[in-house]
């Protein structure tokens, strides 16, 4: 018999994809030989170059460090890679419908290296429409591979689904089988109240399905260290910034906790009623006595447990930061860095960043905390009863 193959996606970009597909398969391996499951990333947007120069889609490499799936080739684990200049490559072709069909052919390829599984867990990219342009859209990619979809829908009550009424009426438009949902980043407190009423019933009266009704999966508790970044991956997004101090020690890849700016003076400031362990520090390079003075607090935090996540000094594209700070702040372990925007662009970024963060491949405890997560909140009974998957 041919694999099962479950295709995880989502209400938009950075919706919990690749934390789903961790989830899932640590529960598959629960009741499935490891060895039974695989696992692919047909479509990609976010590359890294590995040491053989290959280029591959970050959560693929992810998922090959963190499953417990042995034997994950890499060579087949992304088989469509959208990189820069891609798209206008494509437009730019004379034959379109030639360049698409190489492309599902390199997924149908990937696919052929899995055929000896019992089930493949699939990730989506992106929103719903991510890949339409070039023929590859989440639900053409679906129906290309046969595939059950696992759709991650966001919390609250009637956000959820208006959610649903858009993105679910797409997939079945096109006429993919959605075969069930998980409810992801659930505001603890309103677990209960989304239990009682975002329920199979209500959600298979509004949502005319293919082929069978929509299945609820599980209602998975929001985390909030699970999206907070490490200063590790900030510097790594943040073009022109100068790093203060070795960005791999264990430090920076800590996430961090809530933004904080500080703009008033020294003396003003009263720290311990306005900063915790982990909080991110923006503020002025203009003012450099204050950094030092900062320095002195994240000591005191480190003496009783974790120090401050990190500090950003704005303003270098309009001033210099002395070199005894710069010295000060990498000798005193505290991730910081020397940026060229002023405060509110400084901090505007970094709430993008924030809001988009991903998994990164040292997220070894946050790992752990997404199989327990999954182990709690997701239904792996009538996950696999309804995929038709035997243990």
């Amino acid at each position: 018999m041919p694999p099962v193959i479950i295709y995880i996606t989502g209400f938009r970009q950075h919706a919990g994809k690749t934390v789903a597909a961790l989830g899932i398969i640590s529960a598959l391996k629960k009741v499935i030989d490891p060895a039974r499951i695989g696992y692919i990333k047909p479509v990609g947007q976010e590359m890294i170059t590995l040491e053989s120069g290959k280029r591959i889609d970050k959560d693929a490499l992810i998922l090959k460090i963190f499953s417990g799936i042995p034997d994950l080739d890499l060579e087949y684990l992304s088989p469509v890679r959208l990189l820069p200049g891609f798209t206008r490559k494509y437009l730019d072709a004379p034959n379109r419908q030639q360049e698409t069909a190489k492309l599902k052919a390199h997924i149908q390829s990937a696919l052929e290296q899995l055929a000896e599984k019992d089930v493949i867990i699939a990730e989506a990219t992106g929103h719903p429409g991510v890949g339409s342009i070039v023929g590859l859209s989440n639900a053409k990619v679906s129906n290309l591979m046969k595939a059950e979809i696992v759709f991650l829908s966001g919390g609250g009550i009637g956000k959820a689904m208006d959610q649903l009424e858009v993105d679910l009426s797409y997939f079945l438009f096109k006429r993919s089988r959605v075969r069930g949902i998980i409810f992801n980043k659930v505001m603890p407190e309103k677990l209960p109240a989304m239990k009682q009423y975002i329920n199979e019933e209500l959600i298979n009266s509004k949502l005319d399905a293919v082929g069978a009704p929509i299945r609820v999966f599980g209602y998975i508790p929001d985390l909030p260290d699970l999206s907070k970044p490490s200063m590790q991956l900030i510097y790594r997004r943040w073009a022109q910034a100068e790093a203060l101090g070795d960005t791999d020690l264990e430090q920076w890849k800590l996430p961090c906790q809530d933004i904080k700016v500080i703009s008033l003076p020294e003396k003003s400031l009263r720290r311990p009623a306005f900063l915790n362990a982990g909080d991110m520090v923006i503020m002025s390079s203009l003012f450099q006595t204050r950094s030092r003075s900062l320095l002195k607090f994240n000591k005191t935090l480190k003496a009783k447990g974790r120090g401050l996540g990190g500090l950003i000094l704005t303003g270098g594209n309009y001033m210099d930061l002395d070199p005894q700070v710069k010295a000060d702040i990498a000798a005193s372990g505290l991730p910081g860095l020397f940026v060229p925007e002023h405060t509110a662009i400084c901090e505007e970024k970094l709430l993008k960043i924030y809001a988009n963060t991903k998994l990164q491949i040292y997220d070894k405890n946050k790992i752990m905390r997404i199989e327990s997560l999954f182990g709690e909140h997701f239904d792996l009974d009538r996950f696999m009863d309804t995929m038709n998957i035997r243990p």
